[in-house]
């Protein structure tokens, strides 16, 4: 699973962005939402799809990560992150 602050520092450094204002501007997005995801909030779908595109992630595996980042059941995560270790 990759969380959206792992995405986050892994589009940081590939891209070489030096500062979170930088990664707000390069994926147009307010500063605002970068420091929300910095604090544990978990990023859009459509924003980490583009990052995984980016990067050139498997964007399944991306859209299930987030799913599971969102998921408030620990009954459900864990059930979601076995399906994608399987």
């Amino acid at each position: 699973m990759i969380t959206s602050l792992e995405l986050l520092d892994m589009l940081k450094a590939e891209a070489d962005l030096h500062s979170d204002y930088a990664v707000a501007k390069f994926l147009n997005v307010s500063h605002q939402a970068v420091s929300r995801w910095r604090n544990g909030k978990v990023m859009s779908e459509e924003t980490a799809t583009k990052i995984a595109r980016i990067l050139e992630i498997d964007e399944d595996v991306i859209i299930l990560s987030n799913i599971v980042e969102k998921q408030k059941n620990e009954k459900a995560k864990a059930a979601l992150l076995k399906l994608m270790a399987s």
